[in-house]
C-alpha cells in the first residue's frame, strides 16, 4: 500500500512540473477562418423585420485558436448552390414542390463579400441588407448560400468553409420564425342550409397566421382544413384572407382599423382567390385590431394582440356565403415586445 501511494505521489509531482513549465499563454490551435453555423452548416439564429423598409442580418466568419489572435485574417466569399442543392437531395429526394428555395436577387444587397476579421479580434460580420421580403411566400424557406474563397483566404477551415443562411420574416403581428396561432373565442361561422336551418359552427381551434408585409397577415377564411403546407400553395390561395392592419381609432389608442381582403392572384397557381366580402362592423365584431388587455380583480393583467372580425366567405362561386364573427387572440407579454 506504502508502495502504491509513493508511486501515485511521485506521478501528481511530475504532472505539477510539467503544468509550472507549460505555457498557457501560448497559441494551442492553428488560427483558421471559418463561417459560424451549426453542425448542418446552416445558421438560423436571426430574424428580418418586414415592417422596416430595410433589415439587416450578417454572416460571421470567426478565427479559431485558444487565443485572441494578434494578426489580421482577410474573409472572401463565394456565391453558391451546391450547399443548397445537397440539402434537397438529402431532405426531399425528388419531392420538388418541398425543396427550399435561395433568396431572390431583388430581396437583398450583399455589397461588400471580402473583409478582414482585425488582429486581437476574433470575428467580422458581414452585412445583407433584406428588401422586398412581402414578395416572398411565408410557406417557403428561403437561404442565402455563401462559401469562402480558397484562392483569397489563407488558413481557413474546409470543414467550416461553407453555410446556409436562414431567411425568417416577421411583423409586429406574426413571425415565420415560429408558427405564430391564435385562438378563436366566442366565434361562429353560419353556413346556410337551402333544406333547413342554417349550421353554426363554434371553432375552438387555433388560426395559423403569416407575416406577409409591414401591417398585413394571411390566415384562414374559415375552419377548413389546409392539409400540409409544405404542399398546399393552391390550396393557400383558395382558402386564405388578408388583414390589412391600419391607422388607430381616435377614440380607441389600443384599436386599429383592419381591412379584410382576398388572397392575391399567385401566377403558378391555377386556383382562384377566396370570395371574401367584409361586412359592417357589429357588437365587438368591428373589424379590428386590438391590444387588450383582461384583468383579474387582483389586478393582474393577461395581454392579448386580438383581431376582430365580421365577414363572410365561399370557397366556389355557386357555394353560399358563410358569415364569420370571429375573435382570434394570441397571448404575449408587452415587455418583451419593448426589449
Amino acid at each position: 500500500m506504502k508502495k502504491k501511494f509513493n508511486i501515485m505521489l511521485c506521478t501528481l509531482i511530475g504532472v505539477l512540473s510539467a503544468c509550472n513549465e507549460y505555457d498557457f499563454d501560448q497559441e494551442q490551435y492553428r488560427n483558421e477562418v471559418g463561417l459560424l453555423s451549426n453542425s448542418s452548416l446552416i445558421y438560423d439564429r436571426q430574424v428580418a423585420n418586414v415592417g422596416q423598409e430595410k433589415d439587416t442580418v450578417y454572416l460571421v466568419a470567426t478565427v479559431s485558436g485558444s487565443q485572441i489572435s494578434p494578426n489580421t485574417h482577410h474573409v472572401a466569399l463565394l456565391e453558391s448552390d451546391s450547399l443548397l442543392k445537397a440539402y434537397n437531395k438529402s431532405n426531399f429526394d425528388i419531392e420538388k414542390e418541398k425543396f427550399v428555395k435561395l433568396l431572390p436577387d431583388e430581396c437583398y444587397d450583399f455589397p461588400n463579400k471580402e473583409l478582414d476579421i482585425q488582429a486581437g479580434t476574433s470575428k467580422v460580420m458581414f452585412p445583407i441588407y433584406l428588401k422586398n421580403l412581402e414578395r416572398i411566400s411565408p410557406d417557403s424557406i428561403y437561404f442565402l448560400d455563401y462559401k469562402i474563397d480558397p484562392d483569397k483566404t489563407p488558413n481557413y477551415n474546409p470543414d467550416k468553409s461553407h453555410v446556409l443562411l436562414r431567411i425568417y420574416k416577421e411583423n409586429y403581428y406574426a413571425t415565420t420564425k415560429t408558427s405564430t396561432y391564435y385562438n378563436y373565442t366566442s366565434s361562429t361561422i353560419v353556413i346556410p342550409n337551402p333544406s333547413g336551418s342554417p349550421e353554426v359552427r363554434r371553432p375552438t381551434n387555433a388560426n395559423q397566421v403569416f407575416p406577409i408585409g409591414a401591417n398585413s397577415v394571411r390566415m384562414m377564411a374559415g375552419d377548413e382544413d389546409l392539409g400540409d403546407y409544405k404542399t398546399a400553395r393552391s390550396r393557400i390561395v383558395s382558402k386564405s384572407i388578408i388583414l390589412e392592419i391600419g391607422e388607430q381609432q381616435p377614440e380607441n389608442p389600443q384599436a386599429r382599423e383592419l381591412t379584410i381582403r382576398a388572397h392575391d392572384r399567385v401566377n403558378d397557381v391555377e386556383v382562384d382567390p377566396v370570395d371574401v366580402v367584409q361586412l359592417t362592423p357589429i357588437d365587438d365584431y368591428d373589424n379590428t385590431f386590438l391590444l387588450n388587455a383582461i384583468r383579474t380583480p387582483d389586478g393582474r393583467a393577461t395581454y392579448y394582440k386580438e383581431f376582430r372580425l365580421h365577414y363572410k366567405y365561399r370557397l366556389e362561386s355557386t357555394a353560399p356565403y358563410r358569415e364569420v364573427k370571429a375573435k382570434l387572440r394570441y397571448e404575449f407579454n408587452p415587455r418583451v415586445d419593448n426589449l
